[in-house]
């Protein structure tokens, strides 16, 4: 038997048993519908809109009827909607459903059972999975059964090590990953063996997820094979890996490194995560070294960054100097997010009352989040340095976040809301009074603004000793065009052109077609046009398409999640999200794979050509044109 999980510790659930919730018309799928879909093809299927709105307004009971459909497609459509649901009611019937006799149709409720499985269910989905003759089937139900025991079992880090040895690489993938987000402690005995697998494995992405969790270790062995990853593996996202694995240890040689190598690196992944460690590292930095660096880089989003450490570490002649430099700099426009990145660096230097008026004004939505950080920052610092008395604290902040709150902006009421889950109920009391609250909610759209109004309502929850409130989907809001859906073929093609390269998305809309249909009308109506990717997290995504350009922006409208089989794998494409069903024109391209976000979060494309250049992206690039490919 090909490896798989060992559940001899549980209850053994036979398929026999399971025959008893056996549904009719099981019969095998026609030629036309193994065809491949064409344009107006699947869903234009009155039976397949039929279980398309019982998706989108999701009853679990309508579809689980449908299950005894006498066509395979509409049954695999049934099994796929279900598992976007992720009702634990459907289970006796997706448990039936894996002794349909149609192997796909199989594979598809394989899937949705391990998004609604616990510890009960993993015995009936592997002996499923062992007596699977189909073997693509039996790979699906495999990783279905090895994805539902990650989320419902703890195991020790020996037992994930020895799925490295897999052939099936998601499984390594998943393996690696949780090995890697392992608490400290776990993986103190694991060293030899994370580094033997970091050798002998191929695949970067699951060596950089090796790599990450060689954190942990404070071996000179580890440290010494981590600083050689750093500095000359020849994959990027291992290199990436190695710098954060460092950065976590406090290396006491991690910046000369950064310095020498990192930040001058061919990558600007490699380059952002070494600036970001620069700006985390507690150790004394040398303000001299880091502005030769500075001057020798022709990056400015790694130069800017350097002269804020250079006004905190250098001399007062060099802190001078950089500070003239910066200044000039201020009196140009180097667009909103080079102007964020050099209010970010400039910001402990400058008054309150400059900062505030930059956050009250008129400057775009980065920039004003880039000037309440930085003032926030420089109050902590003050504060920390004596130059605010404790007695003075909270009256100083609650003026100043009052007046952030009274702006009527989205995006800087939710920073706020974001910093609070660090506050005393006391001073939450004093700031969040009935009718400021009852002001902020009024200037907020109960939809668009909805991640606002969450944070909101978790500051509110800790000011009255509450627990935090749990995600509750909002209503239906938004029907499928199904009009236009009836045009996109599987496969429809999109250019996304940027001055690093183009990028082309296909989308999927056999398995996300609401989302492919509003895609498809943001796109065409010319929406994404000049936006920007405002969000680059190397090694994970590239994140774009926000009407603020912050984060913080969205449709007056929500989309239902859709989640499919093929996952999150790299160049996948998804759709942000803050919480189910709330997705809207917010997309992010995958840079390495993220199992984690499996079944969490809605595919809806995938990159075909130009995965490079959006591995090469960096914050404020611009979308110059996204358009359909005819």
């Amino acid at each position: 038997m090909a490896k798989g999980v060992h559940l001899c510790h549980m209850r053994v659930i036979t398929l026999s048993l399971l025959a008893l919730f056996l549904l009719a018309g099981c019969d095998e799928r026609t030629p036309e519908e193994l065809s491949t879909p064409k344009p107006g093809g699947r869903w234009t299927d009155p039976r397949m809109q039929a279980v398309l709105e019982a998706q989108d307004h999701r009853r679990t009971a309508d579809l689980c009827a449908m299950l005894k459909d006498s066509s395979a497609a509409v049954r695999e459509a049934t099994a796929l909607a279900l598992a976007s649901l992720q009702d634990s009611s459907a289970r006796p019937f997706l448990l039936a459903t894996l002794l349909d006799r149609d192997a796909t149709v199989r594979g598809a409720a394989g899937f949705a059972l391990a998004g609604v499985a616990d510890s009960s269910l993993l015995a009936a989905l592997q002996d499923a999975a062992d007596k699977e003759l189909d073997p693509t089937v039996r790979a699906q139900l495999t990783r279905a059964v090895f994805a539902a025991e990650l989320r419902s079992v703890r195991h020790d880090p020996t037992w994930y090590l020895s799925f490295l040895e897999s052939t099936d690489r998601a499984i390594r993938l998943r393996a690696a990953q949780t090995l890697a987000r392992l608490p400290r402690e776990a993986l103190v005995s694991t060293a030899a063996s994370v580094l033997h697998a970091v050798h002998v494995e191929r695949d970067p992405a699951v060596r950089q997820f090796l790599v990450a969790s060689l954190k942990h270790h404070a071996s000179r062995t580890v440290t010494d094979s981590l600083r050689r990853l750093a500095a000359h593996d020849s994959m990027p996202q291992v290199r990436i890996a190695a710098v954060r694995a460092l950065g976590a240890k406090e290396d006491t040689l991690l910046a000369p490194l950064l310095l020498d190598r990192a930040i001058l690196d061919a990558d600007p992944g490699v380059r952002q995560t070494a600036v970001e460690q620069l700006q985390r590292y507690h150790q004394h930095l040398d303000g001299e070294a880091i502005w030769k660096a500075a001057q020798e880089t022709a990056d400015y989003r790694v130069k800017l960054p350097l002269y804020g450490l250079v006004l905190k570490h250098a001399g007062p002649g060099t802190r001078v100097i950089c500070r003239m430099l910066m200044e000039s700099m201020r009196r140009q426009d180097l667009g909103p997010y080079l102007n964020a990145a050099l209010l970010t660096a400039l910001g402990p230097t400058l008054p309150q009352d400059t900062l505030l008026a930059m956050v009250l004004g008129d400057r775009p939505a980065v920039e004003r989040q880039a000037a309440l950080t930085a003032s926030m920052a420089q109050f902590q610092e003050k504060l920390k340095a004596g130059e605010i008395r404790p007695e003075q604290r909270d009256q100083w902040l609650v003026g100043q976040l009052r007046q952030v709150l009274a702006s009527e902006d989205a995006g800087l009421i939710a920073a706020v809301c974001d910093r609070l889950a660090e506050e005393r109920p006391e001073f939450l009391r004093q700031l969040l009074t009935g009718s400021v609250v009852a002001r902020v909610r009024e200037a907020l759209h109960p939809v668009r603004d909805l991640e606002t109004l969450q944070l909101l309502d978790q500051a509110l929850a800790r000011r009255d000793g509450r627990e935090p409130p749990v995600h509750a989907a909002p209503p239906f809001n938004h029907p499928i065009d199904r009009a236009r859906l009836g045009l996109l073929r599987d496969g429809q093609r999109y250019r996304i052109v940027t001055a690093k390269g183009t990028i082309v998305l296909a989308l999927e809309p056999a398995t996300a077609p609401g989302s492919c249909a509003a895609f498809d009308s943001l796109a065409t109506a010319g929406y994404y046009n000049g936006r920007y990717f405002h969000r680059i997290v190397p090694n994970f995504v590239a994140q774009g398409g926000c009407p603020r350009g912050d984060g913080y922006g969205g449709m007056p409208w929500t989309l239902r999640t859709e989640v499919a089989p093929e996952g999150f794998v790299e160049g996948a494409v998804g759709l942000a999200s803050a919480g189910r069903d709330t997705e809207s024109c917010q997309f992010f391209i995958m840079l390495a794979p993220a199992p984690h976000l499996d079944g969490r979060y809605t595919r809806f494309a995938r990159v075909v050509s130009g995965l490079e250049v959006a591995r090469r992206l960096e914050v404020g690039d611009v979308m110059t044109k996204v358009e359909r490919v005819r």
